[in-house]
Parts: structure tokens; sequence; C-alpha cells
């Protein structure tokens, strides 16, 4: 399981909207992290499905649908397809996540005449879109800067104002008084040493997504389970939890 690519998409391509974003974690999770890139092949089915399309009913729409949103991600510079699909043969994406590298494809034929793609990892500049920089340009020797109103009232800065009154009004400056106009400590805050609900749902999530990548063969249609059963307005960690519990799986601690 791609638990480490779901943390790039995370991190360097927040910038996404939302299907977007949701479609390329999921790219992400079913791919081998030890991928050099990672590589998706699962197919436009189990995409679509994740986006809350129904391929099996409305297929026409799920796989326009799917196929808008890869090309969306490919124009973002998130993935790259070998251009090998057609009837018979699915598409590869390298899921290219780091910001400063991209990927290309090298299609040869093995022995029974099927293509078979490798990939190379190229430098590029940073696809993402940058934030504009603005600087005050300076005022050219001939223009000049327009009167503006006198600060302590008047309509000129040549226009004489009478003078403000500074008196302030008396108080009592005492020690008693400087006391109680202070605000009271904030008590003191006790530090706890549980751990957080956070916490401990995000070690559940790395033991099952652990769990999910020693099994790389059955991972993609445990997700498939998961998501069929927690519906597409699910988060991608509780999908993961419940895809390796799906199979068996139990956490150490509810184990106990």
């Amino acid at each position: 399981m791609g638990a480490s690519n779901a943390l790039l998409v995370s991190h360097y391509w927040k910038h996404l909207g939302h299907r977007d974003h949701r479609l390329l974690t999921f790219l992400a999770l079913v791919s081998l992290d030890s991928g050099a890139p990672p590589v998706y092949f699962g197919g436009w089915q189990a995409g679509a499905r994740h986006l809350g399309l129904d391929p099996e009913n409305n297929s026409d729409n799920a796989a326009e649908q799917f196929r808008r949103a890869m090309a969306s991600l490919k124009r973002a510079g998130a993935i790259v397809p070998n251009g090998t699909a057609r009837q018979g043969h699915r598409a590869e994406y390298a899921l290219t996540l780091d910001p400063m590298t991209t990927a290309a494809p090298t299609i040869t034929r093995n022995g029974a005449g099927r293509p078979v793609t490798a990939w190379s990892v190229l430098h590029r500049q940073d696809p993402r879109p940058q934030p504009s920089t603005t600087s005050k340009v300076p005022l050219s020797p001939t223009e000049t800067v327009p009167h503006q109103p006198h600060p302590n009232g008047g309509l000129s800065p040549t226009e004489t104002v009478p003078p403000r009154k500074t008196e302030e009004p008396l108080q009592d400056y005492s020690e008693e008084n400087q006391v109680e106009s202070q605000p009271s400590a904030p008590a003191p805050v006790e530090i706890s040493g549980a751990r957080t609900a956070e916490g401990i749902e995000s070690e559940v999530y790395a033991a099952a997504s652990a769990y999910l990548q020693a099994r790389p063969m059955q991972h993609l249609s445990l997700m498939e389970r998961a998501l069929a059963e927690l519906g597409p307005d699910s988060s991608v960690r509780h999908q993961v939890i419940t895809a390796a519990t799906l199979d068996g799986w139990r956490h150490k601690e509810a184990a106990t």
C-alpha cells in the first residue's frame, strides 16, 4: 500500500481541486511505495468507483468522468500515462508526486507480443502554480503627490488648526488599583501522558496500511470492498482500516 505516496499527495498536491485530489490520493494508496516511480495499473473502473461513479450501470458516464479527472491530473503534472490503453490492455500511469521529477515511459514487447512499460525518472521544473510576487513601483521624478488632509483636521497641510486639548482625566494610579485591573493569570494546563484519539487512529491507519502493502495482489480488491461498504464520502484513512479489517486483520491493541 502506498501510505508514503499518500503523504506526498497531502504535502505537495493540496492545491488540487476536491475531485482531482481525491482521485490522486486513491491512485497513490493502491500504488507501491517502493515504485520508482509508483505506477497505477488498476483500470478505470476502480478509480471511477472511488469518485462515487457507477461503472456497472452507467459505464459511459463513469468512463468519461474518470477520463476527465485523469486528464486534469496529467495537465497538473501529477501523473504520466504510458499511452498504451486500448481494448484488452490497461493503461499504466506513473505518479509523479515529487514536483521536481517526472517520468518517461519506454514501451517494449515481451515474448507474447504484449507491451511492457519501463519508466525512467527525469528532472523537471516545478509544475505547481507559483505565487505571484508584487512589488511597489517607485514614483517617477516628475510625478507629484496630491495634497493630503492635515492629520489633525483641516483641509490642507498649510491650514492652521487650533491646539488640541491635551488634558487627560485624572486616574488613580495607586498600587491597589493596578493590582485589581490586571487580568487573572490562566489556570495551569495539566499535560496528560495519555495518547490522543487522533494519535491512536494514526497508529491504527499506519498498521493497516502496512498490512495491505504486504499483500499487493489483494489490496486493490480490498479497497474496492471497503469503498462499497463505507461509501464515496468516507475518508481514505477509514477505507484503509476497513479494507484490512475485511481481510481479517486486527490491530494488536484491539486484539488483546
